[in-house]
């Protein structure tokens, strides 16, 4: 479902490697929880998904606006050179990265799977296999 934004990003913003792009999240943090009977009621931070790129440069991060059916509406990028540390974690749903600038962390989880979009499960494993082009 998501292919035709794929191609779309590669080609907008001229990306080679259509299989160093992957579909991932910010580490979604709970607020609160509020257990009534038969019922619990818990608060997240907003959810954002995003394409995730991965080269030798670095990596882009494209914003995904859920209202115009996962249209990219722009990109970050940040270069390896860049990043003090860099760590991937296997998970059992999601894996992570977790990216460590002068002053800052960042975690974002990396989508195993999703419906009706086998080529994330494709290009994970791809990114697996070439350490996601890390070089430290």
């Amino acid at each position: 479902m998501l292919e035709e934004q794929v191609q779309e990003v590669l080609q907008n913003y001229q990306l080679k490697n259509e299989k160093a792009i992957t579909f991932g999240h910010p580490k979604v943090k709970m607020n609160w929880i509020l257990p009534l009977p038969g019922l619990t009621v818990t608060s997240f931070d907003q959810f954002q998904p995003f394409f995730v790129y991965f080269d030798e440069s670095g990596i882009s991060f494209f914003p995904l606006d859920m209202n115009q059916n996962y249209r990219a509406i722009g990109r970050s990028f940040l270069a390896w050179n860049d990043m003090d540390h860099f760590q991937f974690k296997k998970g059992l749903l999601e894996d992570e990265i977790q990216i460590q600038l002068q002053d800052q962390k960042m975690v974002m989880k990396l989508v195993k799977k999703k419906a009706m979009n086998s080529w994330i499960k494709e290009n994970n494993e791809y990114l697996i296999q070439n350490h996601h082009f890390y070089q430290s």
